[in-house]
Parts: C-alpha cells; sequence; structure tokens
C-alpha cells in the first residue's frame, strides 16, 4: 500500500501539469471561433436584475406570511 502512494507521488510531477515544460498550449475550437462574448455580457446584467427582483418577491411574501 506504501509502494503504490510512492508511485502517485513520483508520477505526479511527469505529467504536464505539474512539469516545468509546459508543451504549445493550443486554443480549442471553440474559442477560436466564438471571440465574442458581448452578447453574453449584456444577458448577465438582465439576469442579475431579474434574480434579485424575484428574491424581494420572495422575502416579500415570507414577511407577509409570518407577520401573523
Amino acid at each position: 500500500m506504501h509502494r503504490t502512494t510512492q508511485k502517485k507521488m513520483e508520477n505526479q510531477f511527469n505529467t504536464p501539469e505539474h512539469s516545468q515544460d509546459k508543451p504549445e498550449e493550443k486554443l480549442p475550437d471553440v474559442a477560436v471561433e466564438e471571440k465574442d462574448d458581448a452578447p453574453a455580457g449584456r444577458n448577465i446584467k438582465r439576469t442579475l436584475i431579474i434574480a434579485v427582483c424575484v428574491l424581494i418577491v420572495f422575502y416579500l411574501i415570507y414577511y407577509f406570511m409570518s407577520a401573523d
């Protein structure tokens, strides 16, 4: 059991993530095809506003239902 743990620790530094020599990084096809994320940025603002409004409605319902 001790040997397998030692082997894993030795092999950990043989993987590219842990080595000093990084392999040449290639961008995924999705990053090359979809360069413009501006439409997604507009949706984030709208989504946050809707989420805050929904939370306010839930809070008000809870507040007035528990005011008995």
